[in-house]
């Protein structure tokens, strides 16, 4: 695995820990944060990665700034 998809699998990991950690799961998430179920199941799969846009809208819903959404 190079280091860029180990980047991706390791916000994954932070998101889906931040998301349960509200207590919200990933169709309720996805609608708070405005933005695809689909795409939620695919960034906590580390699979794809998020546009500023979307990194802001996650940042917003989990009321969390980026350096901790970025900290795996």
């Amino acid at each position: 695995m190079d280091a860029s998809a180990k980047i991706l699998v390791r916000f994954g990991k932070k998101l889906a820990e931040l998301r349960k950690a509200k207590k919200y799961s990933t169709r309720e998430f996805a609608d708070v944060a405005d933005i695809s179920h689909s795409s939620v199941i695919r960034l906590e799969a580390g699979l794809t990665n998020p546009s500023l846009t979307t990194l802001l809208k996650i940042s917003l819903a989990l009321e969390t700034d980026l350096n901790t959404l970025g900290n795996g």
